[in-house]
């Protein structure tokens, strides 16, 4: 009788909010691939485009990417992912639809106004909620060792904040030293997740030997990632910190390519969903160690070390994420779309060429921008037309969600 009633609910809510991952994930890819167009296209020369900017370019383009598209990106992961955690329903119907309605008023401001203070408080909103809805069902189970996704969720609404107020001129704190703690708030909950996921993934998707999660060594890569985002949250005397920041990034950056060499990466050369993931997970490393060396001497540059981690780490991880998780949550097989494995590599060459290129030729810098983000679009722009249908229909099997 419960199954029948679930399911007779469950038949008046659009498919479309039946689940967090559905809305978040498609809305989301869909908004990065325009602001990656605009994005390239603002490189390209067309400059009056910064009027779709919210006026500030470079302050949306840091915004969009880490709040509005990766931000929305981990809700819809974990207010999915917390239904299996604790087995209670995940957030859905019109709940659901309203936390999607805060972040899609944010987003269209983003585009087509200036800073105001309306549009802060408007997108200071949609990540307390989801929080809420996620800390719920985890302290009901008491699964406390999931519920520290609940504050970071929190951490990164108070960044927010800190974007905002910087765009409103109501504080003079330097936008990379906010965009910063914001990765570094992000590179822990895909460490995390990762560790978690990629091991499993591996075994399941090769049909090989499991893979064994060894205690010491996931302390050993976890504990000086969460030193570090301590590091840069603190404020820390600028003497201490030049020595402890780099060193933190270092020895998180060896500790986790320790971790992951244990992941049989060539064992998933045949399986695109896997080897994104893996691909992801090792450039966050190289992120992590390239960071280091700027920190250290400045023999790197900032911004090729960071799009190392944003762009190869955290944005390939992503779509290999979403890509697998819609399937799997929709009651589809775990084999992706020949078109998919085209969005993949061509992921992959804008990581290459937003980094290797532009170390290789500086000269080739600014054509390197336009590249890579014509490359990021077009993959994100296959994403949301493969998943679509994938994302907007209830599953295949019948059940909820």
């Amino acid at each position: 009788m419960m199954q029948i009633l679930d399911s007779e609910k469950e038949q008046k809510i659009l498919p479309l909010f039946r689940l967090a991952f559905r809305p978040f994930f498609l809305a989301a890819s869909l908004l990065s691939v325009v602001s990656m167009l605009l994005w390239g296209l603002f490189w390209a020369g067309n400059v009056s485009l910064a009027s779709y900017m919210y006026s500030n370019p470079v302050w949306w383009h840091s915004h969009e990417m880490l709040f509005g598209f990766t931000g929305a990106i981990i809700i819809g992961f974990l207010l999915t992912a917390v239904q299996n955690w604790t087995g209670n329903p995940g957030v859905r119907g019109w709940k659901l639809a309203v936390i999607f309605a805060f972040w899609l008023v944010s987003r269209l401001a983003m585009f087509s106004s200036s800073p105001h203070l309306i549009w802060m408080l408007i997108d200071l909103t949609w990540m307390p909620l989801a929080a809420g809805f996620l800390a719920h069902p985890i302290i009901i189970r008491r699964q406390w060792n999931n519920l520290f996704f609940a504050p970071l969720i929190i951490l990164m609404t108070v960044l927010n904040a800190l974007f905002h107020l910087i765009a409103l001129g109501l504080i003079h704190t330097p936008l990379r030293t906010v965009s910063f703690a914001t990765v570094m708030v992000i590179s822990v909950i895909v460490l995390v997740v990762g560790g978690r996921v990629i091991p499993f993934f591996t075994w399941r998707g090769t049909q090989t030997e499991q893979i064994t999660r060894i205690k010491w060594l996931e302390y050993a890569a976890l504990v000086p990632s969460w030193l570090l985002l301590l590091n840069v949250l603190l404020p820390l005397p600028a003497a201490i910190s030049a020595f402890t920041l780099p060193t933190l990034l270092v020895v998180t950056g060896l500790m986790n390519l320790v971790r992951f060499i244990r992941w049989r990466s060539l064992s998933t050369v045949k399986v695109p969903l896997l080897w994104l993931l893996h691909f992801a997970y090792l450039a966050m490393v190289i992120g992590m160690l390239l960071l280091g060396l700027h920190f250290w001497s400045d023999s790197v540059g900032y911004s090729l070390a960071l799009h190392t981690l944003t762009v190869g780490g955290i944005g390939c991880m992503i779509l290999a994420m979403i890509a697998r998780v819609s399937l799997g949550h929709t009651g589809r097989a775990l084999q992706i779309k020949p078109l998919m494995v085209v969005a993949f590599a061509a992921l992959v060459l804008a990581t290459l060429s937003r980094t290797l290129l532009i170390a290789i030729h500086p000269a080739l810098t600014i054509q390197a921008y336009v590249v890579s983000a014509g490359l990021w679009a077009f993959s994100f722009a296959i994403f949301t037309a493969v998943y679509y249908p994938i994302l907007s229909e209830p599953r295949v099997d019948g059940r909820p969600g």
